[in-house]
């Protein structure tokens, strides 16, 4: 269900769009951070509400209201996922541009926008232009700088991003629609209903086009203990993981000679992350269970090490806590 007003702007330059499922007591935060950009050109805000469970779509409606001109709602009436809601949200954009902003993620430098539209006008051998950010865990209430600007690599930015070597904030981003429409195929993502809409974007847009960091901070990550990139409970890893193999695969199967399909090594990726969960939780049968598969590939890292018995599980258990412990004060 589209949602707008017939007061709607008529032709933005850019077109900022917000996925969003709950979190109602943080997208106020990310939608007021857009309206506060200073810029000399019309900007719309397109939301696209993925069947929330909380009150987010009475928080939404009444900011359309309020700005009738600038935000486009579009309403799920079932759970689609978040890379086919983004991807909806998209195929409804009007701007030249679309830049990204996470509902539980907020920009923090008035001039993000403008900075970026700037650079790209110049700039038309660059599709994709991105920034420094901040992360800001909620829980402890700390913000740290991230400065990316002077990541550089040894082999291709498509492999960077593959392989998880390229760092970046999905709130940063902002992309030439008109490569989004000439590479992306925007109906896959959304009758595939992918779980990811960054990654996989980055990867086809990195073959075709050049990206810029910009050196300036502009967004802020907002960390939570749980969402939906990080679960907290063994089905919930199981059941995304399973949803982003397909992902997975579909970038490689489109660039079979760049990114082989490693469906072992993906397998093993997830055991990894299990494992870890494991040790967060202080439970020992899981860890020794998927420290043990692990160890079966040739995995000889400590955290595998300390998972076969119940003394070193224990011992590395509480240099976590310590280590964590530290971090907080």
């Amino acid at each position: 269900m589209i949602n707008k007003t017939v007061h709607f702007i008529e032709n933005p330059l850019v077109s900022v769009v917000i996925p969003s499922y709950n979190r109602a007591e943080t997208v106020g935060q990310t939608i007021d951070s857009i309206l506060l950009q200073q810029c000399n050109f019309e900007f719309e805000i397109v939301i696209g509400d993925d069947c929330s469970t909380d009150n987010v779509r009475t928080v939404l409606k009444t900011y359309q209201a309020k700005y009738p001109k600038q935000i486009k709602l579009l309403f799920h009436e079932k759970n689609i996922g978040l890379g086919a809601n983004w991807a909806t949200c998209v195929k409804h954009c009007r701007g030249k541009y679309i830049a990204n902003c996470d509902n539980d993620d907020y920009w923090h430098n008035p001039d993000k926008l403008k900075l970026q539209v700037d650079f790209l006008e110049a700039n038309l051998e660059y599709g994709v232009c991105h920034t420094d950010y901040r992360n800001h865990n909620r829980e402890t209430g700390i913000i740290t700088e991230i400065v990316v600007s002077n990541d550089t690599f040894d082999i291709s930015l498509q492999k960077a991003i593959f392989s998880g070597k390229f760092r970046c904030c999905n709130a940063t981003m902002m992309y030439r629609k008109e490569l989004m429409d000439k590479y992306l195929n925007l109906d896959d993502f959304i009758q595939n209903q992918f779980t990811l809409q960054d990654w996989n974007t980055w990867i086809i847009l990195a073959k075709y086009t050049q990206f810029f960091c910009l050196p300036v901070s502009t967004a802020t990550f907002g960390i939570e203990t749980e969402s939906i990139t990080r679960p907290k409970e063994y089905d919930k890893v199981i059941q995304r993981f399973k949803k982003e193999k397909e992902c997975y695969k579909y970038v490689c199967d489109k660039f079979p000679d760049d990114l082989p399909f490693d469906e072992q090594g993906y397998d093993m990726y997830v055991n990894h992350i299990l494992l870890g969960l494991a040790y967060k939780k202080c439970d020992f049968p899981t860890a020794r269970k998927y420290g043990s598969l692990l160890s079966a590939v040739g995995n000889t890292s400590l955290k595998v090490k300390c998972s076969v018995t119940i003394f070193t599980f224990y011992s590395y258990c509480f240099a976590l806590r310590i280590k964590s412990i530290i971090r907080k004060s």
